[in-house]
């Protein structure tokens, strides 16, 4: 398969080389990754402006591509288009992230950074269980949805993307659903010490 011109290959052949990857085939991933990748470069070129934020999303993207083979459906869409449709998505996370939203919600956001002194942020601290204690007390406010991914972020401190794994969702969705969730213990917690 890896002598063939990708130029020339038909939907059904891009469908075929993904099945492989759905097993693990590195030499498929290869093909795509080196059809696609260049293509993707200046599509992302286009709409970031920026050489280097190109080639991160072209290796964020073809990092799902591998991550998330699975989802692939021939019989849906053709190849290029799930691809594409990766790519804008990342493009568009960038470009939100760009517009002066922190990509990561601190503990920051939620409580005063005198509550928590930075020096003891890395080590064991009775602040950091009582904040602990806090979310606890405001989870069930929040929506099932946004409750899951604090428990996992904050309790379970797993990584956010480990999360949008664990959880099947786009890591941009975990990272708004945290902010959702934030501003309201937020307001939850300010409340109640008034």
């Amino acid at each position: 398969m890896s002598t063939q011109d990708t130029n020339t290959f038909t939907r059904a052949e891009w469908s075929e080389c993904m099945e492989l990857v759905k097993q693990r085939d590195k030499d498929a991933f290869a093909l795509i990754f080196n059809h696609f990748s260049p293509r993707l470069k200046q599509f992302a070129y286009k709409h970031m402006g920026n050489e280097q934020v190109s080639i991160e999303l072209v290796q964020e993207t073809m990092a799902t591509v591998w991550q998330k083979c699975a989802l692939f459906d021939g019989t849906k869409s053709s190849l290029s288009t799930w691809i594409y449709t990766i790519a804008r998505n990342q493009c568009f996370d960038l470009l939100r992230k760009q517009k002066g939203r922190d990509a990561h919600v601190l503990a920051d956001d939620i409580w005063p950074s005198d509550f928590l002194p930075p020096d003891l942020v890395e080590h064991y601290a009775p602040e950091h269980e009582m904040l602990k204690e806090q979310v606890l007390k405001f989870l069930d406010i929040l929506p099932e949805a946004q409750r899951k991914v604090v428990q996992a972020v904050y309790l379970e401190e797993l990584p956010h993307q480990q999360v949008a794994d664990m959880f099947d969702i786009p890591l941009g969705t975990v990272k708004s659903r945290l902010r959702l969730a934030v501003e309201k213990l937020r307001n939850e917690i300010e409340a109640e010490q008034l």
